[in-house]
């Protein structure tokens, strides 16, 4: 199953200005942006050439997906959206469909992996019915919350391996072309699971796992994420460029309100094939989302001749060795304590994510006896308070940055405020949840850390702070790194504290919200020790200098209001 995180990025990064709608760039921009008779995405990619025919095996086989996506590429040319409003309208829409495909998916692939553990605990056919309830036995939940959290390790892992190599080539060859790459590796990722389940229901449980492994292919969900905001970065000014991202967040929490609900309604009415099935249609509008948006990848001019044309296997291999050799160099900027003390809400966000997506459903399912279904009407009211959240956050940025106000916080430090505030929450919805005996409780408890959900976007605001624009995709690959060093303290971590609540019973029962309010506690402390950077010069995301030029964007268009 895909992973689905940070359904609030960037919330955090409304300044004042967001109060009234300033952001979005206006249709009245001049539509000189992507007014190339072809896309500059079929012409070599800048630092590693172009990618031609030629070669054996896999590198014929790359050369022969490229020449076919620069086919369709300027078959849809006409067609793709030329202003910077409608980019990222198309982006939000394009998180939208990703997000509610997930939600779609997450709780009906639950029930069936629950029920494929409870026939082999029973050790019943498959073609015999068992009734969910019979399958919240302990050793069936044991063997569950051990199965996802091995699964969110191995997930990790993976990305940890691709994030930083993908990082490189979207840098080299173009937003575009990874995105549809990731976008590939991601259906291939989410398809194995069902099809393994409808056609060898009988093989062990674990063979699950081979599907993580299609992630290599474009680096997965967490690559596509990173692509998108680097599209919304590329034709944003600074400006603009928070604004731009609450729009893509929208799109997010819009389609966290829309999947579960409607993936729990078909669920109790139709079973759990349906939604998985939707899924599915999803797939192409998507593919074809990613095919209408331009390259944004901007290039300098006049850099020399262009480097000669080299497969598409080649350029990915050359992508992952250069890769290994600069991530040594991005490490260089970890000498920077307050940047390692911002990489500790990376470490510990594996445990954070996972408590409040397969634990939560899980744990609500067992020790309050709902049904898996009834567990996904949960997820859309929660997306109402982070909408809410979306709106609350102007306000309170304008308070605290307001230079006459009783706060005058700098713009860093209302992101530092605000994120402090964030996991305090957390640790406070923790608590509550692992003291609770009724679901009632327990919704309040939940409700308390959804105030928290801006937390991790906060956190890369303040991180961002540190490094110079040019590192700034590295800083992130590196980000998802840490992410995946503190992969132990998720899935894993998680699994053991479920069990042993299962085992020890009574107040034990709430461990792994008492771990996780523990956590959020211990990155409340590290933050609480960062300090304000010394004033820098203002970000430019967009250039006037005549040597620059976008590959498919000219960053003159946004100049237009």
């Amino acid at each position: 199953m895909p992973r689905l995180s940070d359904e609030v990025e960037a919330a955090h990064l409304m300044g004042a200005e967001f109060a009234d709608l300033e952001g979005l760039p206006a249709d009245a921009a001049p539509v000189r942006a992507f007014d190339q008779t072809r896309s500059k995405w079929s012409r070599s990619p800048p630092g590693l050439g172009g990618w031609a025919g030629g070669g054996n095996g896999s590198s014929a086989m790359g050369s022969a997906l490229w020449a076919v996506g620069v086919r369709i590429n300027d078959a849809l040319l006409r067609f793709q959206v030329r202003s910077p409003r409608a980019v990222i309208l198309m982006l939000a829409l394009l998180k939208f469909s990703i997000t509610t495909s997930g939600t779609l998916l997450m709780i009906p692939m639950l029930r069936l992996i629950e029920d494929d553990i409870c026939h082999k605990h029973y050790r019943l056919p498959h073609s015999e019915t068992i009734p969910e309830m019979k399958c919240k036995v302990d050793p069936v939940q044991k063997d569950m919350a051990w199965l996802f959290g091995w699964q969110s390790l191995l997930g990790a892992i993976i990305n940890m391996l691709v994030a930083f190599p993908y990082g490189i080539l979207s840098d080299r060859i173009g937003r575009k072309a990874v995105l549809l790459l990731a976008y590939f590796g991601t259906v291939l990722t989410f398809s194995w699971a069902p099809l393994m389940l409808s056609f060898f229901p009988e093989a062990n449980i674990y063979f699950l796992f081979v599907g993580m492994v299609f992630g290599v292919i474009g680096g997965g969900i967490v690559v596509m994420f990173n692509n998108v905001y680097a599209i919304a970065a590329d034709i944003s000014t600074e400006k603009d460029r928070a604004s731009n991202f609450v729009y893509l967040s929208v799109g997010a929490v819009l389609g966290g309100l829309i999947g579960p609900v409607t993936a729990g309604y078909l669920m109790e009415q139709y079973g759990p094939w349906l939604p998985i099935k939707l899924v599915f249609l999803f797939t192409p509008p998507i593919f074809l989302i990613c095919a209408l948006l331009p390259e944004t990848l901007r290039v300098k001019a006049g850099d020399g001749p262009q480097t000669p044309q080299v497969p598409l296997a080649h350029a990915v291999r050359d992508s992952f060795a250069n890769g290994l050799r600069e991530l040594q160099q991005s490490m260089s900027i970890l000498r920077n304590r307050n940047i390692l003390l911002c990489l500790v809400p990376s470490l510990l966000a594996s445990a954070l994510h996972a408590s409040h997506s397969s634990t939560l459903s899980q744990y609500v399912s067992k020790h309050f006896g709902w049904t898996l279904a009834q567990t996904s009407f949960l997820l859309s009211p929660l997306s109402f308070l982070h909408l809410g959240i979306l709106f609350i956050l102007p306000w309170l940025s304008k308070v605290l940055t307001n230079p006459r106000g009783r706060f005058r916080c700098s713009g860093f430090g209302k992101d530092a405020l605000l994120a402090k505030g964030s996991y305090l929450m957390i640790a406070l919805g923790g608590f509550i949840e692992g003291c609770s005996w009724e679901i009632v409780v327990f919704l309040a408890g939940l409700s308390v850390t959804t105030f928290g959900s801006a937390s991790w976007p906060l956190v890369r605001a303040m991180i961002t702070e540190f490094v110079d624009q040019a590192h700034t995709s590295r800083l992130y690959a590196l980000i998802s790194m840490v992410d995946t060093l503190g992969s132990p303290l998720g899935g894993p971590a998680l699994a053991w504290t479920f069990t042993v609540g299962l085992e020890k019973k009574g107040p034990w029962r709430g461990l792994p919200w008492f771990y996780v309010s523990l956590l959020a506690g211990l990155t409340w402390a590290a933050l609480s020790l960062v300090t304000e950077p010394r004033k820098k010069g203002a970000i430019q995301l967009e250039s006037h200098d005549e040597d620059v030029s976008g590959r498919n964007y000219d960053p003159e268009a946004v100049e237009g209001r």
